[in-house]
């Protein structure tokens, strides 16, 4: 059978809508539209009344210079910015081999301690002088005083012996007075003779007790001599005796001179000490890190040869990652929504979608923001009007704010303030 030809079917033709239809898209198209638009105008209102964003956010830190203690040469180790250091770590030293100023100070010194010290030697040749001639005195007195002592002994010794001889004749004499006045009771002899004996009898008893008289001032007179008084006259001082008074006192103004001079010899010894100390310290001195930290820039590079500095020139800065914290801009219209203490969100911008928690500590507005960054690493950009600047502290630092990265100062965040 012969193959039938069938015929090929032709496609329908698409209908465009009619003008009812279109109508009905396009207000569907705008309600759709006027949904979203308020759907967006809701959620921005809704993160505007939620949280308070800055627009502009960057780490900073505080600057520490490190100055030039001493005049002289400067030579620093090699340093570069970001490099870390620690705590009394030596970075360099200054030396200044001539200080004529202290140099000066300490020759007159010197001179005046060597003056002093001759002043001191001449006291002590005077002491030593006056010292001598009051012992040859203080001999010859003693010898006097043994002499009179001597004298005045032998007199007691005198006196002691005849009074005992005195004593005897009394004895004998009151004998022969009793003997004679028997005898004249007896009508031996005539009563002549006894009153003769009687009144030897009484001379002698005077004599005896005349003896005894002297023998007791003698006594005293020696007791007295031997503490260096005199009881016969009104006391007269010898000549040595007054040289000795005024060799006492002229070694009591000289002793007390030289007690002057000792402490002022040890007083400029103290100075002299202090200044060659000081000498030391001038003719070099290290420079060493205050604290740990970084390097953040290098003010003087002072080569292998070093350069020469006046005392207080700088040297470097510093900072250091203990002391670093976020500096964010925000408009003014949002202070009341913005309290110290108020937790805070940070987002690095680096690219590495790091988050960090942290804490409002100030709150700056109008020119206290412009003076703010008078001792910071970043000072604020200038002022935008309607603008406060927010110090937020850091609660965490992650590693991407380590010393080899300058502590992240610089770096620009993002700011989120939660209610």
């Amino acid at each position: 059978m012969p193959e039938s030809i069938t015929e090929p079917k032709s496609s329908p033709t698409p209908r465009l809508p009619s003008p009812p239809d279109r109508r009905t898209f396009f207000r569907y198209a705008r309600i759709a539209l006027g949904v979203g638009l308020i759907s967006l105008a809701a959620y921005i209102l809704w993160l505007r009344n939620s949280s308070v964003s800055s627009r502009v956010g960057y780490i900073n830190g505080t600057v520490i210079k490190l100055y030039a203690p001493i005049p002289g040469v400067a030579q620093l180790k090699p340093l570069e910015p970001g490099q870390a250091l620690q705590k009394g770590q030596v970075l360099g030293e200054i030396t200044n081999d001539r200080n004529p100023e202290l140099e000066t100070d300490r020759q007159n010194l010197v001179t005046r301690l060597a003056q002093a010290e001759a002043e001191r030697a001449a006291f002590d040749a005077q002491i030593a002088s006056r010292e001598q001639v009051r012992s040859q005195i203080l001999s010859k007195a003693n010898n006097q005083q043994q002499l009179e002592e001597q004298f005045f002994q032998q007199g007691s010794d005198r006196t002691r012996n005849e009074l005992r001889q005195a004593q005897e004749s009394l004895a004998f004499a009151e004998i022969e007075a009793k003997r004679y006045q028997s005898l004249v009771e007896s009508g031996a002899v005539s009563q002549q003779l006894a009153d003769a004996a009687l009144s030897q009898a009484r001379e002698a008893r005077a004599v005896v007790a005349a003896k005894q008289n002297e023998l007791q001032r003698q006594r005293t007179s020696l007791l007295a001599i031997r503490q260096g008084l005199q009881l016969d006259s009104a006391r007269t001082l010898s000549i040595p005796e007054l040289r000795l008074l005024d060799l006492e006192k002229e070694l009591v103004d000289l002793t007390l001179k030289r007690q002057t001079v000792n402490t002022t010899i040890q007083e400029i010894r103290l100075e002299i000490i202090n200044i060659q100390e000081q000498i030391k310290l001038q003719k070099k001195a290290l420079i060493k890190a205050p604290i740990q930290g970084v390097v953040w820039s290098i003010i003087n590079r002072t080569g292998l040869l070093g350069i020469p500095l006046t005392a207080g020139d700088p040297l470097l800065e510093m900072v250091t990652c203990e002391d670093t914290w976020i500096t964010a801009l925000v408009s003014e219209r949002d202070r009341n929504r913005l309290r110290v203490g108020q937790q805070a969100d940070i987002h690095l911008l680096d690219g590495s979608n790091t988050n960090i928690l942290g804490r409002i500590r100030s709150i700056r507005g109008g020119p206290g923001k412009v003076t703010a960054g008078t001792d910071v690493a970043v000072p604020p950009p200038d002022l935008v009007r309607n603008e406060l600047e927010v110090q937020v502290s850091l609660l965490e630092k992650p590693p991407a704010l380590g010393a080899g990265n300058f502590c992240g100062i610089g770096q620009s965040v993002t700011v989120n303030f939660n209610p």
